[in-house]
This record gives structure tokens, C-alpha cells and sequence, in this order.
């Protein structure tokens, strides 16, 4: 009889855990969210850095949650996801608004994304040290690089399991630069090394061989911002189409691993 109750339960826990491919096609996601899936290549991006739906994954900085609404999901059951996100005690007000405004949504979601804990982006370890199977960070390196990335970085390292997998994708720069919103891919690599991480390899799953890169508003004149800082009024049409034809940017997608001791 118990082995019976075991087999029951564990036919239980694989038909309710949601395939990445069921949450993609999910109506909690909008349209124009699923709509950017042929740039950002989800399940493509998560397989490559490894996600399995009973590991602890740290998101840095979710923002609006594009990201956030399939891996919460994806782990709600077996798993367990961490926002490392805004921080509640800010001196900013808008930086406490969109933490209790996230809060709230995961808070009103709970059989959506389960018991989701959020912890400040700026704090030195991302829940407890050695815990996390997987770190992920979609386009957020450039807004450190020259500023915070060794405290991320380290914040990251001490949050690994020895074994686990840091994964990044953001703007690739066509240079050793780091402007206008594309980031230098090999002082990322550079800047992990430091701290103690392990190359793993990179992907070409977010490439984008049609983004020159030398737009007048850098990066954000490209969808999904489209953004018409420095399009003179006359041309921003014209040029926004174009824009909206090169589709997202250009993105380098690589990884590393926290050695084992």
C-alpha cells in the first residue's frame, strides 16, 4: 500500500509541475509579453544556463517581470524562486513603490508563483550563503559595469552552491566599452574571473547580426523602448519602423560556474 501512495504522489507532483512550454503558452502572460519571446528565446536562454524545476534560482532584478512570470511559475512547486530586487527601506521613494508594487503582485499570485522570497539587490548575499542552485541576470550588467559589478558579483559568488551556475544575457558591445546601454562581453568574462567564477562558454541563442549598435539613444531606440531621445521629430517615424524591423538587440549570452571546493 505505501508503495502505491508513494507512486501516486510522485505521478502527482510531475502532471501538476508546468513545462516551461505550458507556462510560455500560459494566459497569465499578455500578448505583447509572449510576443518578445521570438527575441529573448526563454526556453532556449533557461535551458542553456540549466534550469531544472526543483533547484533555488535567483533573479537579479526582475523589473517588470517579463522573466519573472515563467521561471516563478516554473519552480512554484519543486523549486524555489528569489527576487533579488528593490529594497523596501530605500531612501527613494520610487525605488520603495515598485518593491511593494511587486510585492503585491507576487503576493496576490500565490498559486501562480508560490512563496516567492525578496531580498534588496544591493545586499551582500542573496538569501543564505552557499544556497542557490542557479543566478540569472537579463540585461542588468551594463547599469553596474563602472559601478557595482564586483559587489554583485561577490554577492552572487557567496549565494552559489559550490557547483552552481551564474547566467548572463545583456547588450553586446561592438567594443571594450561599455556605452549607451551595450556592455563589453570580455570584461564581463574578466570581471567574473576575478572574483573566483569559472568560464563556461557563451551562446549565440540572442544574437542579432542587424543591430549596428550605433543608434543616437544607444540601445533604447531599439524595441521595446523605442525610445526617441536624440531622433530629430521629422525623422522619428521613419526611423522608429526601422527600428521596430531591426527588432531587440544584439545579446550576449554566457556563463559561469562557482569551482567546486
Amino acid at each position: 500500500m505505501k508503495f502505491f501512495i508513494s507512486v501516486f504522489l510522485m505521478l502527482s507532483s510531475i502532471v501538476s509541475s508546468q513545462s516551461i512550454d505550458d507556462i510560455l503558452k500560459g494566459k497569465h502572460r499578455s500578448e505583447k509579453n509572449k510576443a518578445r519571446d521570438k527575441y529573448r528565446n526563454p526556453k532556449e536562454t533557461l535551458n542553456f544556463f540549466g534550469i531544472k524545476n526543483d533547484m533555488t534560482v535567483v533573479e537579479l532584478s526582475p523589473g517588470g517581470g517579463w522573466y519573472q512570470e515563467i521561471i516563478g511559475p516554473y519552480l512554484r512547486k519543486n523549486g524555489k524562486y528569489i527576487s533579488a530586487t528593490y529594497d523596501p527601506e530605500s531612501k527613494n521613494e520610487r525605488t520603495r513603490d515598485r518593491y511593494s508594487k511587486e510585492r503585491d503582485k507576487l503576493n496576490s499570485q500565490k498559486k501562480l508563483y508560490g512563496d516567492v522570497l525578496m531580498v534588496p539587490i544591493n545586499a551582500t548575499v542573496y538569501g543564505e550563503e552557499n544556497s542557490a542552485d542557479l543566478v540569472v541576470s537579463f540585461r542588468n550588467y551594463h547599469n553596474w559595469s563602472g559601478n557595482s559589478e564586483f559587489e554583485k558579483l561577490r554577492a552572487i559568488y557567496k549565494t552559489l552552491k559550490p557547483g552552481g551556475v551564474l547566467g548572463i544575457t545583456d547588450h553586446r558591445s561592438n567594443s571594450t566599452k561599455d556605452e549607451k546601454g551595450y556592455a563589453c562581453e570580455p570584461c564581463l568574462i574578466d570581471d567574473a574571473e576575478a572574483v573566483g567564477f569559472e568560464y563556461i562558454g557563451s551562446s549565440q541563442i540572442n544574437a542579432n547580426p542587424m543591430d549596428s549598435k550605433d543608434y543616437p539613444g544607444g540601445v533604447w531606440n531599439l524595441p521595446p523602448t523605442l525610445s526617441e531621445n536624440g531622433l530629430k521629430k521629422t525623422q522619428i517615424k521613419k526611423m522608429q519602423k526601422k527600428f521596430l524591423s531591426i527588432g531587440e538587440s544584439d545579446r550576449f549570452t554566457i556563463k559561469f560556474i562557482k569551482p567546486s571546493e
